[in-house]
């Protein structure tokens, strides 16, 4: 996989570039072979920014980063946290899932907007010590996974982008990118 980077000013400065939760980027690079591209902190057009887009054969994923730790559930439409000192579910906001769902909505608009039909699948990406669930008829609508394995399985586990589709996907998110030579038109 190919990690793109974002220059910034605190990596000029030797400020380490990648948080710690970005070892997923090491992780899933392990994992998946040179056609995957790994685009940390996107904000195209001036959308919000996406904590990272994994673009590659297997599609045009956006990932969300959640470190809240504890057991949430999706029941009758509402979401719930365990609270164990009163061992109870308790309404939760569901914030990050909700956040997750919403960049992979608007980046699937962006691409869409640029005339590139590519579906663009959601993850909430938590660590292992939270457990999300949810009715068989209550899916949240995002990916959720914890396990860098699983998630790489899942990403390439079937064939839906070619590879000038990703490149001009890769293009459109990171501008740094050279666009590669189009075909020349015939003239007519």
């Amino acid at each position: 996989m190919i990690i793109h980077s974002q220059r910034s000013r605190a990596r000029r400065l030797g400020i380490p570039a990648f948080a710690p939760r970005d070892r997923w980027a090491s992780l899933l690079a392990g994992r998946l072979d040179d056609g995957y591209h790994y685009l940390h902190n996107v904000a195209p057009a001036g959308m919000p920014r996406i904590e990272a887009v994994v673009v590659g054969p297997g599609g045009t994923w956006t990932l969300r980063f959640e470190d809240e730790r504890g057991s949430f559930r999706k029941r009758n439409g509402h979401w719930y946290r365990w609270n164990g000192s009163t061992e109870s579910w308790v309404p939760w906001e569901a914030q990050p899932v909700t956040e997750a769902r919403l960049a992979g909505h608007r980046l699937l608009l962006y691409l869409e907007r640029a005339g590139l039909q590519a579906a663009v699948e959601p993850c909430l990406v938590v660590s292992s010590a939270t457990q999300v669930s949810w009715e068989p008829d209550q899916r949240p609508g995002v990916h959720v996974h914890g396990d860098p394995t699983e998630l790489a399985m899942r990403i390439a586990r079937d064939e839906r982008l070619t590879p000038s589709q990703v490149d001009r996907i890769v293009a459109l998110l990171d501008p740094r990118q050279p666009v590669h030579q189009l075909a020349p038109s015939t003239p007519g």
